[in-house]
C-alpha cells in the first residue's frame, strides 16, 4: 500500500489527526487507515475497540459530519479505517477549514479560503455582492452600453444590469457589476503593459504602461498598447499589398479576453500583464486553472470549458467577445495554423499556469522571419564573395536604400549612417528590411555596445525623436 491522494497512513491515533478527516471531506474523500507505518506496513493498534467508540464521535461532535470507522484485519494485525466521503458543504475543524491535495494535508486561508468557500457553495466570486454593499446608484455604466450599442447592437437598460447579474434586485453592486462600472472601486483591476528591447527583462523597456479601472477599458488599452508596440509585415502582390501583422490579432484578442475574463479577482495586489518581447508576447493571468489542474500537462485543444466568473464570461458572450462552448483554447492556436508564406516553422503558442497565475507566450512570427531573411541574405552574400575570391569593401557612401540582401545586418546600418542621424524606422527603411524588426533592435545594441553608434538623445532612450549616428559624428 502506498499513501496518495486518498489515502493516508497514521501508526496511532491522535485527536490532531481529525484535521486529516476535515481535510478528505473539503476535498475528493479518502481513507485513513491507523495502525499503518510510512511505509504501509500494517503494525496493528492496541486499543482497536475503544477507538472504533471514540473517533466516530470526536469526528461527529467536531466537525458535524460522518465516517465510517470500521476494523479491518491487514497481516493479523488490528487496523483501523476511516472512510471519509467528499462533502456537499465547507466542512471546519475547531474554525479552521482543511484541504487534502497531492499526499499532502494544507491549511486553507486567505484568497486560497475564498476560493474554496465560494466554490463549495456554488457560487461565484463575481456574483457576490461587493465587499461594501456598495450601491448602484454611485455608479454609471456608459461604457458598457455603449461597447453593446457598438458590438451587438443592444440598447442596454438598468433593469437589463440587473438581469446579468451585475446589480442586485436590492440595489447595490455585484463584484462582476463593480469590475464594468465606469468608476471601478476594485483595486486589483489593474493592467501593466511593457515592450522589453529583447527577449527577457534583463534588458531596457522600450514603454510601458500601468492603468486601473474598468475591465473594458483595460482590454482597450492592452489592444491600442499591442498595436503602438508591435509591427507589421508586408508582401506586395500584382494589384495589393498583404500586411502580416507580428502576432494573428484572433489570437491576440481572444488571449486578452480570456485573462480579463477567468483571471482571479481574489487575490489583492495583482494585476494583468502584457509582455512584448523581440520574439514572443506573454499574457499572464493572476489564477491558475480553477480545478487546479496544470494546463501544460492538458491536451490543450480539449479542454472542457470551466468559468471562474460566469457573469463576466456571461457578458463577454452577450457582447459577442466569447463563445460558451469554450473554444479560446482553439482560437488562440487555430490562428497559428502551419502555412508556407505565413508560418513554415509551424510556431504555436504556449500554455502554462500555476497555482496564482496562468500564462499565454504567442511567437512573433516576423521576428523569426525577418531573422532568417537577413541571415541568409547574408549567407547569399558570403558566398558570393568567397566565389569571386575577394571581399568587396563597403562603399561607406550611402546611395538611398541599400538593398536587402548587401551583407550582414550591422554593416548595413553603419553604411546608412554615414549620411547622417537615423531614427529606427529610418534606418529600417534604408537597409531594406521595410520594419523595425526584434532583428534589427539587436543589431543597434550590439552596435552601441561595441562603440560604433551611439544613440542621439542618450538621457531619453525611449523617446520618439530618439535617433542614432556614427560615434564621432556629432554632438
Amino acid at each position: 500500500m502506498k499513501e496518495s491522494q486518498n489515502t493516508e497512513f497514521k501508526q496511532a491515533w491522535h485527536d490532531e489527526y481529525l484535521k486529516w478527516i476535515c481535510g478528505f471531506a473539503n476535498a475528493k474523500g479518502g481513507n485513513l487507515l491507523i495502525g499503518v507505518d510510512d511505509a504501509g506496513k500494517p503494525i496493528g493498534v492496541a486499543n482497536a475497540r475503544k477507538l472504533l467508540e471514540d473517533i466516530p464521535n470526536k469526528i461527529r461532535d467536531t466537525m458535524g459530519i460522518v465516517a465510517d470507522v470500521s476494523l479491518v484485519k491487514r497481516q493479523k494485525k488490528d487496523v483501523i479505517r476511516i472512510v471519509v466521503r467528499e462533502s456537499d458543504f465547507p466542512v471546519a475543524y475547531r474554525g479552521e477549514y482543511h484541504y487534502r491535495t497531492g499526499s499532502t494535508k494544507q491549511q486553507l486561508t486567505g484568497f486560497a479560503l475564498t476560493q474554496f468557500l465560494f466554490h463549495k457553495m456554488h457560487l461565484s466570486w463575481d456574483g457576490a455582492e461587493t465587499i461594501n454593499r456598495l450601491s448602484s446608484r454611485k455608479f454609471t455604466f456608459k461604457r458598457l452600453k455603449y461597447r453593446f450599442e457598438q458590438r451587438v447592437h443592444k440598447d442596454v437598460k438598468n433593469a437589463d444590469l440587473v438581469s446579468y447579474g451585475l446589480i442586485t434586485k436590492g440595489g447595490t453592486l455585484t463584484n462582476a457589476g463593480a469590475l464594468l462600472a465606469d468608476d471601478c472601486p476594485i483595486p486589483q483591476s489593474r493592467l501593466f503593459c511593457t515592450r522589453w528591447l529583447g527577449n527577457d527583462k534583463a534588458a531596457d523597456s522600450a514603454a510601458s504602461r500601468k492603468e486601473q479601472g474598468n475591465i473594458l477599458e483595460l482590454l482597450d488599452m492592452a489592444e491600442n498598447f499591442i498595436k503602438v508596440h508591435t509591427n507589421k509585415s508586408w508582401v506586395k502582390r500584382p494589384t495589393e499589398r498583404d500586411n502580416y501583422p507580428d502576432y494573428p490579432e484572433r489570437s491576440v484578442t481572444e488571449s486578452l479576453v480570456n485573462a480579463f475574463i477567468h483571471r482571479d479577482y481574489t487575490i489583492c495586489g495583482s494585476e494583468v500583464h502584457v509582455d512584448i518581447f523581440d520574439n514572443r508576447m506573454e499574457i499572464m493571468s493572476p489564477g491558475g486553472m480553477p480545478d487546479g489542474s496544470l494546463v501544460q500537462d492538458l491536451d490543450v485543444m480539449n479542454v472542457p470549458s470551466d468559468r471562474r466568473n460566469g457573469i463576466l464570461a456571461d457578458v463577454f458572450d452577450r457582447l459577442d467577445y466569447m463563445e460558451r462552448e469554450g473554444s479560446g483554447f482553439k482560437k488562440i492556436v487555430g490562428a497559428y495554423s502551419p502555412d508556407v508564406s505565413r508560418n513554415p516553422l509551424g510556431l504555436t503558442p504556449k500554455f502554462y499556469s500555476a497555482v496564482g497565475c496562468f500564462v499565454v507566450t504567442l511567437p512573433n512570427l516576423n521576428e523569426r522571419k525577418e531573422a532568417s531573411e537577413a541571415e541568409s541574405a547574408t549567407a547569399r552574400e558570403r558566398s558570393k564573395k568567397r566565389s569571386k575570391g575577394r571581399v568587396k569593401a563597403e562603399s561607406g557612401q550611402s546611395q538611398g536604400r541599400v538593398g536587402a540582401e548587401t551583407g550582414d545586418i550591422k554593416e548595413r546600418i553603419v553604411a546608412a549612417l554615414q549620411t547622417g542621424e537615423l531614427s529606427k524606422g529610418e534606418i529600417a527603411a534604408a537597409i531594406g528590411t521595410r520594419r523595425v524588426s526584434g532583428y534589427l533592435n539587436r543589431a543597434v545594441r550590439t552596435l552601441i555596445t561595441d562603440g560604433l553608434i551611439e544613440p542621439t538623445l542618450k538621457d531619453k532612450p525611449s523617446s520618439r525623436l530618439q535617433k542614432y549616428r556614427l560615434v564621432g559624428k556629432g554632438g
